[in-house]
């Protein structure tokens, strides 16, 4: 409602009465001859012609009440209006009666105010000046624009004029519409606006502030004074009312409302935080109970919600095209929302940059919606009550309507993943959920595909977990459509996952139903079987299930695809990158290098050099290459892949940055180590720019980066990028993944390196039991563990026990890489020096010589790894 606050020397004002309030408020909208009969009677009752507020009822518009305070007179304030002859008119009394100092303001002082200093403070400023000022308290409906208004009066306890809830445009256009022509216009004096519309504060000329919700504190302060035995609540009922004053967005009015039930209905802050969390449905209900205020009108029991459907009302009246527009605004995610988002929206005038210019606009100087420049991007915010509240405003149909109108617009607008279109994809992340998430339309499903695989791509595995479980759900309940093609790329994304989530068993479960499913349902020529197989041979080679890889490679899911499609059909290219990567998993490396050059050959010819699919071809020669020991060869092939890379994608492309970490491995192994952390670091920068500081390829560059501080001796720069990996994959991956276990081992050595042997000792222990528990005693990579035991055992001259670890070491090594591999030739190293720190010489001189010939046949005579080799041959020998 609408009112007019005076503190004036010239106006006799007279409250209207509670009844005819009342009446007002029940008018949402509308109301224009009940306007013209008031002002009809305040006319009738002043004598002359004059700009102020006078009359037996001082409610104009849609309900504009006046407040007065009268102080000794100065007919200075508002030109010529006599105040006293209109009095005596009415009364027939004296002059001095009217003349006579009195207050009248219909509020008694709210002793419950809080805070806000800065805005009365910013009245003060504003209206010390003796000119005639015009200020208006702008802000969304429950912001405190009136309690300020009234906390100014009784601290100034001067004089103005204040017009409070001035909220409807069609009251204030031009000086002669139904309220501005009553507002004071002279040379002195101050008249005070508290307006949702910015346009009227503007029209009316005044100097806006800007009034926001309450600093946490003050809302937490409010709140404590409206509620009973606040002093006796225990810390957990107070941590609850920091939780739904932070949910409310501290806006008083949803202070004094949460306050008001809490207190009236007995219940404790915890239970009404719990409810008020539910979901968005609870919260409505919650949130539209009514509470009665006495500093409110009399009859006034609006609830938290219900305050702002009266500024609806007016908005379908007068501008049905805002309205249209709030309500699709109402069911996006409330933050974030791309301008670009409603201008392709579909909604009926939202392409005509004028109709849309004047609707947002509207809404924005209502205070309901909020414009958020970020990068030359513009945004647009609502806050959480006005959503719930315009949610709870319109019918089911309209809201209906307006989910449908917004699921589309995102369907139109939100891309399936590419990494050149990730800021376009991250743009609408946040309201793709948020329509999906009640939705079970095809339109729906398909989005939720999309966001599953934006995760995916991201490193956000576990919110790709959500997403594509939803997907499956809404698939399985779609018996109508056609749809196994798509079921089967849900079901593989959904293995990809949970492989990348370190459940590798699980998506090994996952891969080989569908397997089984394509097989009984469609043959092995359906179109997914190819990226079923390559999924799942990643999954085998990282539970170091070499046997059950071949199998799979074997089984015949693979053959035909030579004879049906050619040498070249880029199907058979990828069956044939696969057979490499089992051949190579297997330690088959000479027939890996075989394929490989035979798939790179065939790359090369049917779809040239630069194409994706031959970097990979030349990527996994280079892998095979570095797992002979052939160094060398291994660089110049990723420096070949990173160059097509850099050319094709761009040198901060993920693709490329991982080009740039293999090669950075290369040159580790080859002992260039100032190389290989420039390299490193490329990466670590990349990946932090393009993908976040804890995406897991990230932290793949810090844990590298770590081991090549490690082995220039950069012990505590290494511990820090050490331990900074294992924080983020412990919190992003829990403690039992591969990476977390990873970056555990690592930790051990560079304990072991600083001397630190009882720590480097608990470290190692924890790697393998984490590895043993979660994949089993035959899992590859507990030689790692075992074999950093053996030397920090030794350290410790535990020589029974380090004999013991270092040969298990050993024997994993054998088993699972064969004899000759790098991993095997460590362990033999290790092995040799336990044998001879326990005197064992001739053991561990024929290990020594083993050990040896292997590194020289693989890294040459000249590497560092070699000449310890030589030099420990010679510490044997001597004895």
């Amino acid at each position: 409602m609408e009112a007019i606050i005076s503190i004036s020397n010239n106006l006799a004002t007279v409250r209207h009465g509670g009844a005819q309030l009342s009446e007002m408020a029940s008018q949402r909208a509308g109301g224009d001859c009940k306007v013209m009969d008031r002002i009809s009677q305040v006319q009738s009752d002043v004598d002359g012609n004059f700009n102020g507020n006078t009359g037996n009822h001082n409610v104009f518009g849609n309900g504009n009440m006046i407040w007065s305070m009268q102080m000794p007179r100065d007919t200075t304030n508002l030109g010529e209006t006599n105040e006293g002859q209109a009095m005596r008119a009415r009364d027939g009394g004296e002059s001095r009666e009217a003349s006579r100092p009195y207050w009248m303001v219909p509020y008694c002082r709210n002793i419950a105010f809080t805070g806000r200093e800065s805005v009365i403070k910013s009245l003060e400023e504003v209206c010390k000046s003796g000119a005639h000022n015009r200020v208006a308290l702008h802000g969304l409906g429950g912001c405190g624009k009136t309690q300020i208004a009234l906390e100014y009066v009784y601290q100034r306890s001067g004089e103005g004029h204040f017009i409070d809830n001035a909220d409807n445009d069609a009251d204030f256009i031009g000086n002669t519409s139904p309220i501005s022509k009553f507002v004071p216009q002279g040379r002195k004096g101050t008249v005070i606006f508290t307006t949702r519309s910015r346009q009227v504060a503007i029209r009316q000329g005044c100097k806006i502030i800007k009034v926001g919700k309450m600093e946490p504190e003050e809302a937490l302060e409010l709140f404590s004074k409206r509620f009973d035995s606040w002093h006796s609540l225990e810390d957990e009922e107070k941590e609850a009312v920091t939780m739904i004053l932070s949910s409310v967005d501290h806006l008083p009015l949803a202070v004094v409302g949460s306050s008001a039930f809490t207190t009236e209905n007995g219940t404790s802050p915890s239970v009404y935080w719990s409810i008020l969390q539910e979901n968005d449905k609870r919260a409505r209900e919650l949130l539209s109970e009514r509470s009665r205020d006495v500093q409110r009108e009399v009859d006034m029991t609006e609830s938290i919600l219900g305050t702002y459907f009266i500024t609806f009302d007016r908005m379908a009246e007068q501008m049905p095209l805002a309205a249209n527009l709030l309500g699709l605004i109402a069911f996006f995610d409330r933050q974030n929302i791309p301008e670009e988002l409603l201008t392709r929206s579909g909604l009926e005038g939202m392409d005509d940059s004028l109709k849309f210019c004047l609707a947002i606009g509207k809404l924005v100087r209502f205070s309901l919606v909020t414009e958020v420049k970020h990068e030359g991007t513009t945004f647009y915010e609502l806050h959480r009550l006005v959503q719930l509240s315009i949610q709870t405003y319109l019918s089911i149909e309209v809201a209906k309507q307006g989910r449908a109108a917004g699921l589309q617009a995102i369907s139109r607008l939100f891309p399936e993943y590419e990494y050149e279109r990730q800021n376009i994809c991250a743009a609408y992340m946040s309201h793709a959920p948020v329509l999906t998430k009640y939705s079970t339309d095809t339109i729906a499903e398909d989005i939720v595909y999309r966001m599953a695989m934006h995760y995916m791509e991201m490193g956000s595995y576990n919110d790709a977990e959500v997403q594509i479980r939803q997907c499956i759900a809404l698939r399985e309940a779609d018996n109508e459509r056609d749809r196994e093609g798509d079921k089967y790329s849900r079901l593989i994304l959904l293995g990809m996952v949970h492989f990348c989530q370190g459940r590798a068993k699980e998506a090994e479960m996952v891969f080989l139903k569908v397997l089984r499913d394509i097989e009984k349902d469609s043959g092995l020529d359906h179109p997914n079987i190819l990226a079923l197989v390559r999924s799942l041979t990643h999954v085998l080679r990282e539970q170091g299930r070499y046997e059950k890889l071949e199998e799979v490679v074997d089984s015949g899911a693979l053959d035909g695809c030579e004879k049906s499609l050619g040498l070249d059909h880029p199907d058979t290219l990828i069956v044939t990158n696969i057979l490499a990567l089992a051949l190579l998993e297997q330690g088959r490396y000479e027939e890996s290098e075989v394929v490989n050059r035979r798939a790179l050959e065939e790359c090369e010819k049917s779809l040239g050099s630069d194409h994706q699919e031959t970097l990979w071809a030349v990527s996994s020669l280079a892998w095979v290459l570095r797992e002979q020991g052939r160094y060398e060869e291994s660089e110049v092939m990723n420096r070949r892949v990173l160059e097509g890379c850099e050319k094709s994608s761009g040198p901060d492309h993920p693709e490329t940055l991982m080009a740039a970490n293999t090669l950075a491995v290369v040159l580790w192994e080859q002992a260039r180590y100032e190389e290989s952390e420039v390299m490193n670091r490329r990466v670590l920068e990349g990946y932090e720019k393009s993908l976040g500081s804890d995406h897991s390829y990230t932290l793949m560059a810090i844990n590298n980066l770590a081991q090549v501080l490690r082995v220039q001796g950069r012990y505590e720069e290494s511990e820090v990028m050490n331990r900074r990996a294992l924080e983020e994959y412990e919190k992003r991956f829990g403690s039992d993944h591969p990476n977390t276990l990873a970056a555990i081992n690592n930790l051990g050595v560079v304990l072991l390196q600083q001397g630190r042997y009882g720590e480097s000792e608990l470290i190692s222990r924890r790697a393998l039991e984490g590895y043993e528990e979660s994949f089993g005693s035959d899992y590859p990579k507990t030689w790692m563990p075992i074999n950093n035991l053996a030397l920090v055992l030794r350290k410790q001259g535990k020589y029974e026990e380090a004999e013991v670890m270092s040969r298990r070491a050993l024997e994993r090594c054998e088993k699972c890489f064969g004899s000759d591999h790098p991993n095997t030739l460590t362990a033999i190293h290790n092995r040799t020096v336990v044998l001879r720190e326990q005197g064992r010489y001739e053991a561990s001189e024929v290990m020594n010589r083993r050990a040896l010939e292997g590194y020289e046949k693989s890294l040459g005579s000249d590497h560092p790894d070699t000449l310890i080799a030589v030099n420990d041959l010679a510490l044997v020998l001597r004895k």
